[in-house]
């Protein structure tokens, strides 16, 4: 590639050491000099925007234990079926695979020791 720049997007933010898509991903994403961070966002119930690759909740957080009778009959759990205020009770964790309950990338951050949520990135207006 001579003479051609490289230019590193960070899918998920720093997800290969972090959990994605989570705050501290994308600020390690960021220290680590990535040009871009590339952004997935689904919808809520009540229409807010928010950053998740799949529109699954199911293998990224502890949805089946905060809200257990809340699967749909595919027994998935889907972002848009829960409001930002539900969302925001729910821990993030590594990527886990439904059948087996573990990692699917058992060399990143460990299931279950994550204390990531789902924050808003808050902004004040005048």
């Amino acid at each position: 590639m001579a003479g051609k720049q490289q230019v590193v997007i960070a899918h998920r933010g720093a997800s290969g050491y972090l959990p994605e898509h989570t705050l501290a991903a994308k600020v390690l994403a960021h220290e680590m000099g990535a040009d871009f961070i590339e952004q997935d966002v689904v919808l809520t119930r009540d229409s807010e925007a928010i950053v998740l690759h799949d529109i699954y909740l199911d293998t990224v957080t502890n949805v089946v234990d905060v809200f257990p009778s809340r699967a749909r009959t595919d027994g998935r759990y889907y972002a848009i079926d829960f409001s930002l205020a539900e969302i925001r009770q729910l821990r993030v964790n590594e990527r886990v695979n439904l059948e087996t309950g573990q990692a699917v990338y058992p060399e990143r951050f460990p299931v279950g020791d994550s204390v990531f949520t789902f924050r808003p990135w808050q902004k004040k207006l005048n």
